[in-house]
């Protein structure tokens, strides 16, 4: 098969037919050759592989054979604060430590645990593990409050997080954030 290339080298179709229809049908700048033989390359002189692309958000530039991330500033600190937001629900809502035992800390289980605290008996309750443990009132009450201190230090992070993300100035500032 053959394929048009670009002035800098881009595969920008195929074109079928006989060398004098291929010819014909070659656009002004462009040259027609034999197919590359893998995918990813592009044409200086010879084919040459691409390297490998550093992330999907990265476009392959022909002009400087380099791959370039096109997105604002802006648009990197949004897309680092929603992948902050994903891993910081992660932790609010994957258990956490009371007594020495991992409770669930879901949605549904967050209220379980604040209305069996406003009951005022002893309960059995389950752990993450689906293993039983008996809970006075008092026990219960400071589980409310070990799962609010958890919600709240998770929520900490996630705003110191976004402080940075909010005051970076490059691309490597912002990447270099962690939850």
């Amino acid at each position: 098969m053959t394929v048009l290339v670009s002035k800098n080298g881009e595969v920008i179709g195929h074109i079928f037919g006989n060398e004098e229809m291929i010819k014909l049908n070659t656009p002004e700048g462009c040259v027609a050759l034999d197919d590359p033989p893998y995918p990813n390359m592009f044409y200086q002189g010879g084919w040459v592989e691409m390297p490998a692309q550093p992330s999907p958000y990265h476009i392959f530039d022909y002009e400087t054979k380099k791959w370039v991330d096109n997105r604002s500033l802006e648009d990197v600190k949004r897309h680092k604060w929603e992948q902050i937001k994903q891993i910081r629900d992660q932790y609010e809502f994957g258990g956490f430590e009371f007594e020495n035992k991992l409770y669930d800390s879901d949605h549904n289980s967050q209220l379980r645990i604040a209305t069996a605290a406003l009951l005022g008996v002893s309960v059995e309750w389950t752990l993450k593990d689906n293993s039983v443990v008996n809970l006075s009132p008092d026990q219960l009450i400071d589980l409310k409050t070990a799962l609010a201190v958890h919600i709240n230090n998770i929520h900490e992070r996630g705003r110191i997080a976004r402080q940075k993300i909010e005051t970076a100035l490059t691309y490597e500032e912002i990447e270099a954030v962690n939850f």
